[in-house]
C-alpha cells in the first residue's frame, strides 16, 4: 500500500477560481438525445452524514440532470458495501458506493476486517475528511502514554475511522497494542455513553474536517459529549506517530486543527484524517463516471443546504489526497475540465 498516497495529495495541483469554470450547464439537446440511465447508490447507516448526502446526490441527480437518476439506499457501512460489489460483479457497472481511502487499501491490501485481497476502487469524488482523535475525563491522562493498562471505548470492530485507524496508531504509533490497552468495540455514540458512565477511560471523538479552510463540523456524539459540561481533555495522536502508522500500511494523513477550532481547546491538536468518498469499480462507464462528477462540481453548493457536512464541500477538496491514477478516468475529465486538476 502507498504510505505517501494522502500526501500525494500534493501533487494532484488544485486552482483558484474553479466557479468561473463551470458556466456551462447540462443542454436541452443534449438531454433529448439521451436515455435515461439508472444508477445504484449505496452509502452508509440511517442518520449518517454519508447517508445524508448521498440522499442529497439521489435528489440533485432528479432535479438537476436531464437524465441520469441515481437511485440511493442505506447500507451497514463501507466495508459491506466493498464486500457487496465484489459478491455482484454486476453492480460494478451501475453503482457507486460509500467508501474512502483508509478502507479501500486496507481491502486491496486484504487486511482485517477483509479476509482476502479485492481489486482496487476508483475515485469519483471526496465529500468529507473525517477526523478522529481521543478524549478522557480522567486529570492523570495527558497524553496517549497514560493509556497504558486503561480502557479504551472504540467504535464497532469493522468500523475504520472509528476503530481500526485509531486502534493501529495506538499499536502501531504509540506502541500499545490490545494486551497494554483494554480495547472495547461499542460503537462511536456507545463509546460516549461509557466514558460519561465512568466503565470506559478514554473515547474516540471527532468530526469533519475541511483541508482546504481548516473548519471543522464535530460529529453528533461528540457535540453531545462536550455539552454535558464535564471537563474534557483531547488526547491528539501527534504527527511523528500519524506518520508511523501510515509507515505500516495505513491509509491516513495527518492534520492539526487549529487552536480554539474546539471550545477549550487552546492549543493546535495533531490528528488524523481519512476521506469519505463515493468510489466506483474500474468497471464502471467512463462518461457515466464523468457526468455524476460535473454534476456534483456544478451543484456543490445544493449539498450544504441539505447537512452541515454539505457546507464543508468544495470542488477542490472532492480530489484531495489521491493521486490521478487513482481518479476514475470519467472523473478526472471532469475534474479537468472545470480546472480542479491541472491537465
Amino acid at each position: 500500500m502507498n504510505q505517501d498516497r494522502f500526501q500525494s495529495g500534493r501533487r494532484v495541483v488544485l486552482r483558484a477560481g474553479v466557479a468561473a469554470t463551470l458556466a456551462a450547464g447540462f443542454g436541452t439537446a443534449h438531454a433529448a438525445e439521451h436515455p435515461p440511465v439508472d444508477i445504484g447508490h449505496i452509502s452508509a447507516p440511517f442518520g449518517t452524514g454519508s447517508y445524508v448526502l448521498g440522499s442529497a446526490l439521489e435528489e440533485i441527480s432528479k432535479k438537476k440532470h436531464p437524465w441520469l437518476r441515481i437511485t440511493h439506499s442505506e447500507s451497514p457501512g463501507f466495508v459491506f458495501n466493498i464486500r457487496r460489489l465484489d459478491k455482484e460483479p454486476a453492480l460494478k457497472k451501475t453503482m457507486i458506493i460509500g467508501s474512502g481511502s483508509g478502507v479501500s487499501g486496507l481491502a486491496t491490501a486484504g487486511e482485517k476486517p477483509f479476509d482476502k485481497k479485492y481489486p482496487p476502487l476508483k475515485l469519483i469524488a471526496n465529500y468529507n475528511l473525517t477526523a478522529v482523535w481521543l478524549a478522557t475525563l480522567d486529570p492523570n491522562i495527558k497524553s496517549m502514554k497514560d493509556l497504558a493498562g486503561k480502557k479504551v471505548a472504540l467504535g464497532r470492530a469493522p468500523q475504520i475511522n472509528w476503530t481500526v485507524q485509531p486502534e493501529w496508531t495506538l499499536r502501531y504509533g504509540w506502541d500499545l497494542p490490545k494486551g497494554k490497552v483494554d480495547i472495547q468495540y461499542v460503537g462511536p455514540k456507545e463509546a460516549i455513553d461509557a466514558l460519561l458512565d465512568g466503565t470506559a477511560d478514554a473515547a474516540v471523538v471527532g468530526g469533519y474536517f475541511d483541508p482546504l479552510t481548516n473548519k471543522l463540523e464535530l460529529s453528533p456524539q461528540t457535540v453531545e459529549f462536550l455539552a454535558s459540561g464535564r471537563k474534557v481533555t483531547h488526547l491528539q495522536w501527534g504527527t511523528p506517530a500519524v506518520k508511523k502508522t501510515i509507515a505500516h500500511g495505513m491509509n491516513m494523513v495527518p492534520i492539526t486543527i487549529p487552536a480554539n477550532t474546539i471550545e477549550g481547546v487552546s492549543q493546535p491538536l495533531e490528528v488524523f484524517a481519512d476521506t469519505a468518498a463515493w468510489m466506483v469499480a474500474p468497471e464502471f462507464p467512463e462518461d457515466i463516471a464523468y457526468e455524476v462528477t460535473k454534476m456534483v462540481i456544478e451543484n456543490i453548493k445544493t449539498f450544504g443546504e441539505v447537512h452541515a457536512l454539505g457546507k464543508l464541500m468544495s470542488p477542490e477538496a472532492m480530489a484531495y489526497g489521491w493521486e490521478t491514477k487513482d481518479i476514475h478516468p470519467g472523473a478526472l475529465r471532469a475534474y479537468r475540465e472545470a480546472g480542479v486538476i491541472k491537465p
